[in-house]
């Protein structure tokens, strides 16, 4: 059983650095082969002088298994009591737009608020002075 835990751990960042170098790939391309791909964002921020952030956001439903065991959780001493919750988030890839369509950087985030709810603000620093 113990040789199975780093066969488990490679293929674990195996997939994990397949999915960044699939992700990267989008590194350079144009943000109109993003959106034949992907297809519409479900937000669109514009940033001055000209650029974009684009908001692509996916439901994922997670199960959280907790146990509780004995008369602290209002069971019986040996009784055990498992709850077996799921909850929802969302999954948002976020590309980064420059004024010529071009993407430079992307990210991957998890956020409890669907994309109808969740409010982006984009703050800049002012120049001292100003």
């Amino acid at each position: 059983m113990k040789s199975l835990i780093p066969i488990f751990a490679i293929l674990v960042l195996a997939s994990c650095t397949g999915q960044k170098k699939l992700m990267n790939k989008w590194i350079g391309s144009s943000k109109e082969n993003l959106i034949l791909d992907w297809g519409m964002p479900s937000k669109t921020v514009e940033v001055e002088p000209g650029g974009e952030i684009l908001f692509f956001a996916k439901e994922v439903k997670f199960r959280h298994a907790s146990a509780n065991v004995g008369p602290a959780s209002g069971g019986y001493i040996g009784e055990t009591i498992t709850n077996n919750e799921e909850y929802k988030k969302w999954q948002y890839t976020i590309f980064l737009v420059d004024p010529e369509g071009t993407i430079y950087h992307l990210t991957q985030q998890f956020y409890s608020i669907s994309p109808e709810k969740i409010n982006f603000q984009l703050s800049q620093k002012s120049e001292e002075g100003n």
